[in-house]
């Protein structure tokens, strides 16, 4: 009898849990049992499984607390989300500047890791009730191997870090080019990214507990009357969506031209699926070619955002060279575009940041080429750099 009431939960918790998007996971499956083209070896196989088992084990557990807060906490519906959009290529600063703004918690409410992997009130709750946060603060989420450390150094990532919205639909929906991080096949790449070709309802249904869990973030922040500040790089396609849900939500873009931006990403890519998987991406037939040719898609979708689908009053075109040249004198420039008055304190941390910006030493090295196919976003990226000088710079 108590077998069959364990089973009978396990599935129930299946049934009414809020992610993953099932069809995603089961494709994942697919590719990891069957797929023969690919020559990932049996040990990275099993890694990837045993990602994919845990998930499906710990599901049931992530729908009680998901139903728990809706028990417990139902006032964080009351929360209204009123977004701050960065958006922008990786490696083009958005990073920067989305800690940057963050920083700033007068004003702004931004998720950390640790929030968008488990995003339940009952549990970030708890984790504080025991006094477990300073314990995560110092955790990195990369491993501590040798890739793990690469990668650490090249993009920062401890558990209580500001991230980005990705995380989430990496995390929990399974949903996202940061999925093909673990499961690099190249055919998978496409569907991983092409939420516009989801049904209908489940784009609405991923949008909406996205608007949620951003409840929830506001709610454990406190932060009625506060901006939320989001960031998502690389999958723009879910903006058209959002917009129908935020339309008075503001977008701020950062720019970098494709030969810095793709050198450098090309070398995180790297590493990050070798730290993830022990897989060195670039020994995988056609995966290189996917890999670019995706990021072509997105740069045009990007320049597509901006010029013809954001409302111009409600998008601000930063400068990676500029911001990170004069990060004061940008922030400025952002608060006057917002209405918002900038504290004092926050324009000491401003220099702080910008002291160290100057005296940076990155501590990793990449290749620098160019990318053919780049060509009209690399276009559009100089008519920033010109305009941000000669207008904001100056």
């Amino acid at each position: 009898m108590i077998l069959i009431l364990l089973i009978t939960a396990y599935f129930l918790g299946l049934k009414f849990s809020p992610f993953p998007y099932w069809r995603t996971y089961l494709i994942l499956w697919k590719y990891v049992l069957f797929d023969r083209v690919t020559h990932i070896h049996f040990g990275q196989k099993m890694r990837q499984a045993w990602f994919l088992m845990k998930y499906a084990l710990l599901t049931p557990l992530w729908t009680a607390l998901w139903w728990l807060d809706e028990w417990l906490f139902p006032a964080y519906k009351h929360c209204t989300v009123r977004p701050v959009f960065i958006l922008g290529q990786p490696r083009s600063g958005t990073t920067l500047l989305h800690r940057t703004l963050a920083a700033d918690e007068t004003t702004f409410v931004a998720a950390r890791h640790i929030e968008w992997r488990f995003p339940y009130i009952v549990l970030q709750k708890l984790i504080k009730a025991f006094g477990l946060s300073e314990r995560l603060k110092s955790m990195d989420y990369w491993p501590c191997t040798e890739a793990g450390k690469q990668a650490s150094l090249m993009h920062l990532n401890a558990l209580y870090d500001w991230e980005e919205d990705g995380i989430f639909f990496e995390e929990c929906f399974l949903h996202h080019f940061f999925i093909f991080l673990r499961f690099p096949y190249p055919k998978l790449l496409p569907y991983l990214d092409d939420f516009p070709g989801l049904p209908a309802r489940v784009q609405g249904q991923m949008i909406d507990i996205h608007h949620k869990v951003l409840q929830k973030i506001l709610y454990l922040n406190g932060g009625a009357g506060l901006r939320y500040l989001s960031k998502e790089v690389t999958s723009h396609n879910k903006f058209v969506r959002l917009m129908r849900l935020y339309p008075d939500a503001k977008f701020v873009v950062i720019l970098r031209n494709s030969t810095d931006f793709m050198g450098s990403l090309s070398a995180l890519v790297r590493k990050s699926t070798h730290a993830k998987t022990g897989i060195d991406p670039v020994l995988i037939p056609e995966w290189e070619a996917a890999f670019i040719q995706r990021m072509k898609k997105d740069s045009l979708l990007l320049v597509d955002l901006c010029n013809n689908i954001i409302d111009p009053k409600n998008l601000i075109k930063l400068s990676f060279k500029g911001f990170t040249k004069d990060i004061e004198k940008t922030v400025r420039y952002l608060y006057d575009e917002f209405g918002i008055a900038l504290t004092e304190s926050h324009v000491k941390y401003l220099k702080v940041l910008q002291d160290k910006q100057h005296h940076r030493n990155s501590g990793y090295t990449y290749d620098i080429h160019a990318f053919e196919g780049f060509e009209n976003f690399d276009k559009f990226v100089r008519n920033i750099d010109i305009h941000f000088n000669k207008s904001i710079l100056a």
